[in-house]
């Protein structure tokens, strides 16, 4: 039933963005995460196939060390979304934290691809902006960026809408050069994107050719705060089971 909406609506969202050819290949991969020069402890992201054709779960869990963890807790997202002819269509999205104040922030939301609406855990129902996908989704979004391109890059730009806990955010994504970088899992040579619409909070992503487009390193920065990130750990694990 799921898979026979999103395709009856794919016409509705294909002119919003450009397609990809194939998913991202199922994987499993460890990062170190970090605040400034501070090592927290590590995280951990995973897109494992589900059992329908072309439907997938995608997560990522932050697991503090005992250090930091009283403070920040574990943090947790979880999507779940079908590729369908080039497009990411989400289905359901979860963001859970057990540390300080986690109550204000956990939510979870709901997609209905027939009436056009999200449900969160409330009880709310808003409209469902055509194209849009949820916050863990833009990382995948990212890379139609890099689909395709090799070295030397090309610039080039792309328009997500995102569905938060309690509004749309628009992010502009645009790749801005190549850089070789070091992370635990070793040396790279990457393509740096970076989101380029809000000059008060940084977002920086780097995409390895050579791990199959895999994203290794992700930072984000507001005004002058400490940069947190995460870090290829080691190279990840492929053939995920099916969740």
């Amino acid at each position: 039933m799921r898979r026979a909406c999103a395709l009856a609506l794919l016409a509705l969202f294909a002119a919003s963005a450009p397609s990809i050819a194939q998913p991202p290949a199922p994987h499993s991969a460890e990062y170190a995460l970090y605040r400034g020069g501070t090592n927290l402890g590590r995280a951990q992201v995973s897109l494992v196939p589900q059992a329908a054709d072309d439907c997938f779960v995608y997560s990522y869990t932050a697991r503090p060390s005992w250090l930091f963890r009283w403070a920040t807790g574990s943090i947790s997202e979880r999507s779940t979304f079908c590729f369908v002819n080039g497009r990411l269509l989400p289905q359901t999205y979860r963001y859970h934290r057990d540390g300080i104040g986690a109550e204000k922030e956990n939510f979870s939301l709901s997609f209905d691809p027939v009436a056009r609406k999200v449900t969160d855990d409330k009880g709310m129902v808003r409209d469902w902006p055509q194209g849009s996908v949820d916050r863990l989704l833009v990382q995948l979004e990212a890379l139609r960026l890099v689909d395709g391109m090799g070295f030397p890059v090309k610039e080039r730009r792309l328009s997500v809408s995102i569905v938060d806990d309690d509004r749309i955010k628009e992010y502009t994504l645009a790749v801005v050069g190549s850089e070789t970088i070091q992370v635990p899992a070793g040396e790279f040579d990457t393509i740096r994107i970076e989101r380029i619409n809000d000059p008060r909070k940084q977002t920086r992503f780097w995409v390895a050719p050579a791990l199959d487009n895999l994203i290794i390193k992700v930072e984000q920065q507001r005004d002058d705060d400490p940069v947190i990130g995460i870090a290829l750990r080691q190279t990840p694990s492929a053939g995920v089971a099916t969740d």
